[in-house]
């Protein structure tokens, strides 16, 4: 999910990094050594899985305190006598459960990185199924909040409803949340690679992936056999640069679905320009909530944003979005809702998992953010005046960590001095984690590779793209680093580039890979039927988006859309 969350409607399974200026040079010092772990005890959890626990300190500079537990699956190689070694993997988030999303991605990766490879992923400490955050009972509350309050009032609510859920989270983990943060995960994922007994790993990470990757490559570089970040983040930027980078992000992608709900005249055009549909729904629920009959809440302006923003992860979902402001025009925001809790990874019976309090939770450890809550009030101005649509949803979202107790450790600029080449892959229109993003963290590794996608979405990796996944695939397997300056698809351009550049073919060392042959993913299905014409827009393959189409994340989530892929995979569509 990008490193932030934007919560009051600007969410993301990558989402907005609440990070003041004031970075440490680098992550290479945090190194801590810890025990020697005992080999995992492994036990069959559904299918060829197997499950194991790791136990691992809660403060690794008291390694011999109180210790927590972290949730493991693999995956066992299907070749053993062909095993290349350990392939682990994270979702984003932070706060996306990788064991969830490995259950689902092991599925759809290329037939040789399933033989050759043990795939592995872990839960975060304080997410999902190892030692959790759980404080999440006012999450409803906390995505209705207005997301561009312009009242007194409206602030007010704001900042009540963000300090009530930052102290039932400190009430309720206070021993764990000064300890949630990157470098601890980090830590955790060498003390697993020692228990598995590697000497080194591969790994792929998206969206906050990306930064778990990175900070682990800066702490531990010679551990590093292959990795790919996919969605990269920049931890080089100040609270407001972040902020309204990745707004410009969500901009971008906004436009780019109404360019093409006009181009096809989908049902939101056929009255007249799409913005001014969307801009009427948006107007609609802040006069009040639009009802929402299929639902268990009406469509407050919170849920329109995040539910219109959460679509955006995926050109998959943009018929849905189209149908869900379709039905919202007419008085019904049911849509709009369903789509809300798509992305909070709502379950069937009624239920969340701690996605949001896990996110909060890391990434206000990991930076430092502004402590008055009066600060973010100048932001969401300064915001709107650069993102209009979602610019202040930037400075709304904060205000949780305005309030949140856990002292912070700020992650410093990753260099990964002496490791293996790093591959980074940046999408040129990614909403979540823009492309500028991902170029800078390629630049900043001192062996970082930039491999550039052109086209729409929230991450590309084993996502249908032929190009993308022949380039991958080759330096997972084969350690063939692609060429400077190598460019997949045939979409937008990087920003502030001309549309002429074309995309460059694979290294040669790279060969075609299974994994093209999978079908491209369907669009989820809507509470209604499409109109004639309303197909799922450009034609490029769906992305993670993560956790946006069910598990989307989800990713996950991001957010991405592992279950919902892997399904849609099989020809059915992603549930809630």
């Amino acid at each position: 999910m990008a490193r932030r969350l934007l919560l009051f409607a600007a969410a993301t399974f990558a989402a907005l990094a609440l990070a003041c200026s004031d970075r440490a040079p680098s992550n290479a010092g945090a190194g801590t050594a810890g025990p020697r772990h005992a080999a995992l005890q492994w036990s069959n959890c559904g299918g060829r899985a197997e499950c194991a626990t790791l136990e691992v300190p809660l403060d690794w500079n008291a390694p011999a305190g109180e210790t927590i537990d972290i949730a493991v699956i693999r995956y066992p190689a299907r070749k053993p006598d062909q095993r290349i070694g350990v392939l682990m993997a994270n979702p984003g988030g932070p706060g996306g459960s990788a064991i969830d999303f490995l259950r689902a991605w092991q599925s759809i990766l290329a037939p040789e990185i399933r033989d050759r490879f043990d795939l592995v992923a872990f839960d975060p400490r304080g997410v999902g199924e190892s030692t959790p955050i759980l404080c999440h009972d006012r999450l409803q509350q906390l995505v209705a909040v207005d997301p561009d309050p312009d009242t007194e009032a409206e602030w007010q609510e704001a900042e009540r409803v963000s300090k009530a859920f930052a102290d039932d989270c400190a009430a309720a983990a206070g021993r764990l949340l000064p300890h949630v943060g990157t470098k601890n995960v980090a830590r955790d994922m060498d003390a697993l690679r020692e228990a598995l007994g590697e000497e080194q790993l591969t790994y792929v990470g998206y969206s906050y992936g990306t930064t778990l990757g990175a900070v682990y490559a800066d702490l531990f570089p010679q551990r590093v056999r292959a990795f790919v970040l996919d969605g990269g983040t920049d931890q080089s930027l100040d609270y407001e640069t972040l902020a309204v980078t990745q707004m410009v992000g969500f901009e971008r992608a906004l436009q780019a679905y109404l360019d093409d709900c006009a181009a096809r005249r989908c049902m939101l055009a056929r009255d007249g320009n799409p913005r001014t549909a969307i801009d009427r729904v948006l107007a609609a629920a802040e006069q009040a909530p639009i009802p929402a009959p299929g639902a268990d809440r009406p469509a407050g302006p919170g849920e329109v944003q995040l539910g219109i923003i959460s679509a955006l992860y995926s050109t998959a979902t943009w018929n849905q979005l189209t149908q869900a402001l379709v039905r919202a025009l007419a008085g019904d925001g049911t849509g709009l809702v369903q789509l809300t809790d798509q992305y909070l990874l709502r379950n069937p019976d009624g239920s969340y998992p701690n996605l949001i309090e896990a996110n909060y939770a890391v990434n206000s450890v990991d930076s430092v953010c502004p402590k008055d809550p009066r600060a973010y009030r100048a932001m969401a101005d300064r915001f709107a005046a650069i993102a209009p649509t979602f610019g202040r949803s930037a400075a709304t979202s904060g205000l949780v960590c305005a309030y949140w107790a856990a002292p912070p450790d700020p992650l410093g600029v990753p260099r990964a001095a002496g490791s293996a080449p790093i591959l980074v892959i940046a999408t040129t229109n990614d909403p979540a984690t823009p492309y500028e993003w991902g170029k800078a963290l390629s630049e900043q590794l001192e062996n970082g590779v930039l491999v550039t996608y052109r086209g729409n979405g929230h991450t590309i990796y084993a996502q249908g793209n032929a190009c993308v996944d022949a380039v991958v695939n080759a330096y997972l397997l084969n350690l063939a680093v692609p060429s400077a300056g190598t460019t997949c698809g045939d979409g937008p351009p990087p920003p502030g580039q001309a549309a002429a550049s074309q995309a460059s073919p694979p290294t040669e060392a790279a060969t075609p890979s299974p994994a093209a042959r999978l079908a491209t993913p369907t669009p989820p299905a809507a509470a209604d039927p499409p109109a004639e014409g309303d197909t799922a827009g450009s034609g490029e393959p769906a992305t993670w988006g993560y956790w946006v189409a069910g598990l989307l994340l989800l990713a996950t989530a991001v957010a991405f859309a592992g279950i919902g892929i892997a399904q849609a995979r099989r020809g059915r569509p992603p549930g809630p």
